[in-house]
């Protein structure tokens, strides 16, 4: 059974690198990101969020602004329950 993570200003991925090993890794490591959110304040290019949906794919990925879904109990239900919250810097 993996620690489902959340990781929050993803950037392009490094904390899941950390937890799930290099890309192509097929050992379980014991962590797994369930969701994810990369977004870019004032920039018309998203290219950190591009780079990690490229790299880890689409799904429970997010690359709007963290405000648009943390407005109503609604949308915060959206986000799917972890064990662990992580979160990177914003530049």
């Amino acid at each position: 059974m993996s620690i489902k993570v959340i990781e929050l200003f993803a950037g392009v991925g490094g904390f899941r690198l950390g937890l799930e090993g290099p890309l192509g890794n097929n050992k379980d490591t014991g962590f797994k990101v369930v969701w994810s959110n990369q977004w870019e304040p004032g920039s018309s290019k998203q290219w950190a969020s591009k780079i990690y949906t490229e790299n880890f794919g689409q799904e429970g990925h997010d690359g709007t602004d963290i405000h648009n879904f943390t407005k109503t109990v609604k949308e915060i239900h959206k986000i799917p329950q972890a064990d662990i919250l992580v979160g990177g810097f914003p530049c």
